[in-house]
């Protein structure tokens, strides 16, 4: 029976003279020998070696709760929780001081496809700045190449004190609302310039392009809280929106290596309406939910020529989008935001007092074509408070 062994990443942070990258606020060390897959999202590092691999993350500074378990555990929760890995609590964990930082150390055992893998998180919290250094490998080998990769990592203190808090966006977009068949969304088609063409379903939104039809299932946690730990999600939603409708032979599931899982299958189908002769496949997109894209293509060539990897399906997510109307905007719509930051000395650590700012919009329109709009603001700086506030009404177009 192979074992993987993991062991805590004792580490501070180092600059050995050696070049150095940016990202971020953090000047970092690439790991030699392994290929950058990102530097937009998390940066992420990734090297295979036959049926082994190492994945490395940096996420981006962000404002935190200043309490460091607080925040690692949104971030353990974030990151390495996974019921269908077999991933929970954190088997090891382990605090410390390092230059000024509070930081906890989690690591814990997974399985994927009956291999081993581990999985460790690394959560850095200085004042109400934190961020954090994730690690999945499946060979005790890559626990040196992650203690050096992490103690590589410095963050800039001038930039971490302009660090802040942005007030969250809201859209209210039509993309992000399920269309019902009575009282939903005007516009129910959308045409793109690449060819695609959506159009939205009762319960999916239907895009098509040369004879593919991808179906966009919408969020649905009832049916996701209702998957049993048994089974891994690619097979539970292949059978809720596959089998219904397809006869399937020779259905494959993904066997790659990836972190994290890719959750998707294949299969040549015959379509039990129409009996017609096609490929299908699925691939649970996670996102605030499972959601799940179903492939129906004429056959696997033309399959494969628009989706080379399954990784090619995410971007079909963006063509659930659809024109909004004045109809279709009726009603009051609120929205708030607010952030702070509080500051220090870069050198001496002395506090240099606070900034924070809130908000709050409320938009009313009516099926006249009347609009009213209330903005009201606070603004803190160093004691004093300054409030805000505009009215507005009139017609809308």
């Amino acid at each position: 029976m192979k074992r993987i062994y993991f062991t805590l990443l004792l580490f501070i942070f180092i600059d050995d003279g050696q070049a150095q990258t940016n990202f971020d606020i953090f000047t970092y060390k690439a790991p030699p020998g392994f290929t950058l897959v990102d530097n937009k999202g998390p940066l992420y590092y990734k090297k295979t070696e036959g049926k082994n691999y190492c994945q490395l993350f940096i996420y981006a500074a962000t404002n935190g709760q200043k309490d460091v378990e607080k925040d690692f555990s949104k971030n353990w929760d974030f990151f390495a929780r996974n019921p269908s890995q077999k991933v929970g609590d954190p088997d090891t964990k382990e605090k410390d001081t390092i230059n000024g930082w509070q930081t906890v150390f989690g690591a814990a055992k997974g399985a994927f496809n009956k291999q081993l893998f581990a999985i460790t998180v690394s959560t850095f919290t200085k004042d109400n700045i934190t961020y954090f250094i994730a690690a999945v490998f499946t060979d005790k080998k890559f626990i040196p190449i992650a203690q050096e990769f992490i103690a590589g990592v410095i963050p800039n203190e001038e930039k971490m004190v302009k660090t802040q808090s942005k007030p969250p966006v809201q859209e209210v977009t039509a993309g992000n609302i399920k269309p019902a068949s009575s009282n939903g969304i005007t516009k129910f088609n959308t045409t793109f310039d690449d060819g695609w063409f959506s159009t939205a379903m009762e319960n999916y939104v239907k895009v098509t392009k040369a004879g593919t039809e991808v179906r966009l299932h919408f969020i649905d946690k009832a049916m996701d809280d209702a998957m049993p730990n048994t089974v891994e999600s690619q097979e539970y939603y292949w059978y809720k929106y596959v089998i219904p409708y397809f006869t399937i032979s020779n259905p494959q599931k993904w066997s790659g290596v990836e972190y994290p899982v890719i959750y998707f299958m294949e299969a040549d189908a015959v379509d039990k309406k129409t009996g017609r002769q096609c490929y299908v496949a699925i691939k649970v997109v996670y996102g605030g939910g499972a959601r799940p894209v179903v492939i129906i293509a004429p056959n696997r060539e033309s399959y494969r020529k628009e989706f080379p990897h399954p990784n090619d399906i995410n971007k079909m997510l963006n063509y659930n989008k659809f024109a909004v109307t004045a109809n279709d905007i009726i009603g009051t719509w609120k929205g708030s935001g607010g952030g702070g930051v509080e500051y220090y000395n870069a050198y001496s650590g002395t506090y240099a007092g606070m900034s924070a700012v809130s908000s709050t919009d409320e938009f009313t329109f009516n099926s006249d074509g009347t609009y009213s709009s209330m903005y009201r603001s606070a603004n803190i700086n160093n004691g004093g408070t300054q409030f805000g506030g505009q009215d507005f009404k009139g017609p809308f177009l």
